[in-house]
C-alpha cells in the first residue's frame, strides 16, 4: 500500500494519522543514524587516519604483502665459494 492509501483509510481517526507520521520520522531518523554508524564501521586503518589498535571490527585481517622476491639461490655458503677457517695449532692458548 501507498502512503496515501494508507491515510485515507484512516481519515476518521486523526490519531491514527499522527502515530503513521510519527512512525514515519521515526523511520527516516533510525535509516540516517544506521547509514552515519555503517560508514563509521567501515573506517578501517587502511581508509582512514584511524591507528591500527583501532581495528576492531574488522572482519578479517589483510595477509602481510612481503615486497621481496624469491631469489633462485640456495640458503648458505654458495657453491664454489672458498671457504675460510682458522689452522689447527700445536699447541692452542
Amino acid at each position: 500500500m501507498k502512503r496515501e492509501e494508507i491515510l485515507a483509510l484512516c481519515v476518521s481517526n486523526p490519531e491514527v494519522i499522527a502515530y503513521i507520521v510519527s512512525l514515519e520520522t521515526q523511520i527516516k531518523e533510525l535509516t540516517e543514524r544506521l547509514i552515519s554508524l555503517e560508514s563509521r564501521l567501515n573506517q578501517t586503518s587502511r581508509n582512514s587516519s584511524r591507528p591500527p589498535s583501532s581495528d576492531y571490527f574488522v572482519k578479517e585481517k589483510p595477509n602481510p604483502k612481503s615486497l621481496r622476491k624469491k631469489s633462485d639461490m640456495n640458503p648458505g655458503g654458495q657453491e664454489g665459494h672458498p671457504g675460510t677457517t682458522l689452522d689447527m695449532v700445536n699447541e692452542p692458548e
